[in-house]
């Protein structure tokens, strides 16, 4: 096991797969960017309860597990010691439980939902895993 390094201003002290595990899932910043999706839902003309539990389950499973995945894969910026192989395992079962909620939930809404999760896939992994150069792994593309 590594020791912790302290990579983030959450992480906690000693080592192992609690911390790996709570260090990796980023609860304070996965819990900004859900946020956001509770933020969209509200600002539409009718609330759908069903529609945007689905969509956080889908963003959380492809933004806060896949995501985090694919980046801890690309140089372990936080120090973990979980094998490349359950990263590959859980990033890729996440990313697809992503898609799937994504096009079965919003496929009933409309189809111009499947170009956002083509996007929001695409960029997911040229971020985390540093595409082009890493020319996505950007605040800019951070912040869209």
């Amino acid at each position: 096991m590594r020791e912790n390094k302290g990579v983030a201003w959450y992480d906690i002290p000693g080592s192992g797969w609690p911390r790996d595990v709570w260090v990796l899932l980023h609860p304070v910043y996965t819990a900004w960017h859900l946020s956001y999706v509770v933020i969209g839902a509200a600002l539409a003309p009718r609330l759908n309860w069903p529609v945007l539990g689905w969509t956080l389950l889908a963003f959380f499973l492809g933004m806060g597990i896949a995501a985090h995945c694919y980046d801890e894969l690309h140089g372990r910026p936080l120090k973990t010691s979980i094998p490349a192989w359950v990263l590959t395992l859980v990033a890729g079962l996440a990313m697809m439980g992503a898609f799937t909620i994504g096009a079965l939930v919003g496929l009933a809404q409309t189809w111009w939902i499947l170009p956002c999760i083509a996007f929001g896939g695409f960029i997911a992994l040229a971020y985390d895993l540093e595409w082009f150069k890493g020319s996505f792994h950007t605040d800019g593309w951070f912040a869209l």
